[in-house]
């Protein structure tokens, strides 16, 4: 067996091409973005119902920091 194979080889490690303050801007915008189409969801499906309209956003923002947060984690290889 050539030698280059008993070599161990080092794992590959990928260094984050986006800096942490972008990606803590990624999940900020996501969750901007998701709250504001939660609560207009929200506004369409039930009129002018402000817990309504405010649930729809928190269940935005929320959806759209989780989708940010994973956004970021596949950027950065880990």
């Amino acid at each position: 067996m050539p030698a280059s194979r008993k070599r161990k080889i080092p794992p590959k490690t990928k260094r984050s091409e986006v800096p942490a303050s972008q990606r803590v801007r990624a999940r900020t915008i996501w969750a901007i973005l998701l709250a504001i189409f939660g609560m207009a969801v929200a506004f369409f499906a039930s009129g002018i119902n402000y817990y309504s309209i405010a649930i729809g956003g928190l269940i935005g923002a929320f959806a759209g920091y989780f989708i940010g947060k994973q956004m970021a984690q596949d950027f950065s290889g880990k």
